[in-house]
């Protein structure tokens, strides 16, 4: 347990500012069960009264009971109102504090599964929220209430300390021996479903080709498999869980009876103690029970700790950029980029670029060809810093021919300075206004109708035209120009573009090569197409090891 304590504890720093609120939830969640547990034995002891002396409650004990009722309903109230409200600002918080590590660490270079990341945001921080949120506080009111009922105990009636001592240790052993084998098949139905998901992601994602090559039957077996073998291991650990559950229940019976066996055994009982006896019993069954809802809550964690156990390794994945230290401020004017003997490869394999130079003169137009892998894309990566080189510095540099490197720049200006068009570029869900003003600053209607324009987008989509998800309802060319669009509504001074004419028409890429042509900025672009490239007065052949240059050799400096 120590070893899953501190996998929980490690996602507290993340939610530092809503401690104070954590805090609030665990005292309301004490003072809402000591009130139950003050109720059973206030009850308790007016019942055993009337029953040993035969008179009814004094009227202090009726206002008594009347008021922990009332408290007890406004405290469960204002405590499910309050973990509501915790559990969003906890969603929040982590899944803010994952979507920063992700963009600090670009998935794409470590080769992982989309499945599993979209799997860790969504489904793993939903089964934390309401841990963090409510499940915390009910643990510290058990412990809590359990130890003020030991004391109590003592000093009422000694003897039901020692049982409910006794019965606390029993609890605990249970939870402690049904936890390592429920943790190992949790672990394995939480694979299972892992599993799943990627499978059903990438499903989805291929959802055209699952069509094309009549998959579809095979999909839907491998998910009916797939939901069969985690309903499998569910039930068996339900199996175990009902188990311990047993055996609690039977400790909870055995403290009751030993309650009353040792006061008979030790001659305690007598007038006042009998009519105390069972307030003594409720007593104990309330710091008990405590006990046993806190192990049995303890029990079920282990799916929470197989999701905070990725939760926390996604929030500290080693960031693939550095942090910006004794930043520079840029220029105004033209810039170009500087490459300085780069060196690059992905998770410490093969080199894709090994002591690679170029410079690229402000406002210069280059077109960057190569095969496929040679390392375009990867070129393109590095000069919009979305990777930090192996060696090698990439720069910014001004019309005198000043460097300002890449990682002494800070995020903000290089993302105004610097604008990426990808191949696969995403339009996201919402309409065309929406995803023009994506990472740009404040820009009027007749501004985004000129981006349009600009594109040759202006006659077949309006500013309020509704994309549908990644710009489903667009062609793979009219996808390309409003990416192109979105670029340029940030008024960058470099535009780095990869491969976005790969798989259009001629008219789309004449369009996009105009477009291009025309930036007054520096332009860096990766192609394969021979219209693209023919656009360029220079064009830089890039390989893995060496440069060649079909238009001049490299400038030297």
């Amino acid at each position: 347990m120590t070893s899953s304590g501190a996998i929980l504890a490690r996602l507290l720093p993340p939610l530092r500012p809503e401690w104070r609120r954590m805090i609030g939830s665990y005292l309301i969640a004490t003072t809402s069960l000591c009130a139950l547990a003050a109720i059973g034995v206030l009850t308790a002891l007016g019942v055993g009264r009337a029953v040993v002396h035969g008179e009814w409650p004094p009227t202090v004990w009726w206002i008594a009971l009347g008021a922990l009722v009332l408290l007890r309903t406004f405290l469960t109230w204002r405590e499910m109102d309050v973990s509501h409200a915790l559990a969003y600002r906890v969603l929040a918080r982590l899944r803010m504090a994952l979507f920063d590590a992700y963009s600090r660490s670009v998935p794409g270079r470590r080769r992982e599964h989309s499945g599993r990341a979209a799997s860790v945001a969504m489904t793993d921080i939903e089964k934390l929220e309401f841990f963090y949120a409510h499940t915390v506080a009910q643990i510290g009111a058990a412990l809590t209430l359990f130890v003020g009922a030991v004391v109590c105990a003592f000093l009422v009636l000694p003897v039901a300390g020692f049982v409910m001592l006794g019965g606390a240790i029993a609890v605990t052993l249970t939870a402690w021996a049904g936890a390592g084998p429920a943790r190992r098949i949790g672990a394995r139905e939480q694979r299972e479903r892992e599993e799943q998901s990627e499978r059903l992601v990438d499903a989805l994602g291929a959802l055209r080709e699952v069509l094309a090559y009549g998959l579809q039957s095979r999909v839907v077996r491998e998910a009916v498999a797939g939901t069969r073998r985690s309903s499998l291991i569910a039930r068996r650990r339900e199996g175990i869980a009902h188990l311990v559950d047993g055996t609690r229940e039977l400790i909870l019976t055995a403290v009751v009876i030993g309650v009353i066996a040792a006061s008979l055994l030790g001659g305690e009982i007598g007038g006042a103690q009998a009519a105390s006896l069972p307030a003594a019993i409720a007593l104990a069954v309330a710091g008990v029970a405590a006990v046993a809802d806190a192990a049995h809550t303890v029990s079920e964690l282990h799916p929470l700790i197989a999701s905070a156990d990725r939760v926390v390794a996604g929030l500290h994945r080693p960031p693939v950029v550095a942090p910006v230290d004794r930043p520079l401020p840029l220029p105004t004017g033209p810039l170009g980029v500087r490459f300085e003997n780069v060196v690059f490869s992905y998770d410490d394999r093969t080199e894709v670029l090994r002591g690679w130079s170029i410079d690229v003169d402000p406002g210069e137009h280059i077109g960057l060809a190569g095969p496929s892998g040679a390392g375009k894309s990867t070129v393109i990566a590095l000069a919009a810093r979305l990777w930090d080189p192996s060696a090698g510095a990439v720069a910014l540099v001004d019309v005198e021919g000043v460097a300002y490197p890449l990682d002494r720049i800070r995020d903000d200006d290089l993302r105004r300075t610097v604008a990426v068009v990808e191949q696969d570029a995403r339009l996201f869900h919402g309409t065309v206004r929406d995803n023009l003003v994506r990472g740009a600053e404040t820009r009027t209607d007749e501004e985004l109708r000129d981006a349009l324009t600009r594109v040759g987008a202006e006659g077949w989509i309006t500013l309020d035209d509704d994309l549908g998800e990644h710009g489903v309802r667009l062609s793979g060319g009219q996808r390309a120009r409003l990416a192109l669009g979105r670029a340029l509504c940030r008024e960058p001074r470099v535009l780095i573009v990869d491969e976005i004419t790969a798989s259009l028409d001629a008219e789309s890429e004449r369009i996009i090569s105009d477009v291009l042509e025309r930036f007054q900025g520096t332009v860096i672009a990766a192609s394969h197409r021979r219209e693209t490239l023919s656009r360029f007065s220079r064009v830089v052949g890039v390989e893995r090891e060496e440069v060649a240059t079909t238009a001049g050799p490299p400038r030297s400096r």
